[in-house]
């Protein structure tokens, strides 16, 4: 089983984890987010203030459009937020979710913004 959410509820209240899965926090500070994928750390909403979560995470970050070549979710999964780029490298390596044991990502402000893939052909 997955994650789980309180029945009945919107937003949850409580969200459990699966046993030995991980919460990712999408943080402004990026080596924030590298010690979390490479180094182990485990992050805790007490940990952080709202205002230190990344905002606005548009789709090019999330799944750059090279990555949806894969129509596998598995294999899409492998390069999730490739393109969030730092000093000309990418943040996120090949499987960093999958390797790291990550289940939730939590961020800040509006996640899938700016996406024009639905509107291109027009």
């Amino acid at each position: 089983m997955r994650g789980r959410v309180s029945k009945g509820v919107w937003p949850p209240e409580n969200v459990s984890l699966t046993p030995g899965k991980r919460v990712l926090f999408l943080t402004k500070n990026l080596d924030l987010i590298r010690k979390q994928l490479y180094e182990g750390l485990n992050l805790r909403m007490e940990d952080l203030s709202v205002e230190e979560l990344l905002d606005d995470i548009n789709t090019d970050v999330m799944t750059p459009a090279w990555v949806c070549f894969d129509h596998d979710p598995a294999m899409i999964a492998e390069n999730a937020y490739a393109g969030l780029m730092h000093e000309g490298g990418r943040v996120f390596e090949p499987r960093a979710l999958i390797d790291g044991g990550f289940e939730v990502i939590v961020s800040g402000h509006r996640k899938g913004t700016g996406s024009s893939r639905e509107t291109a052909p027009q």
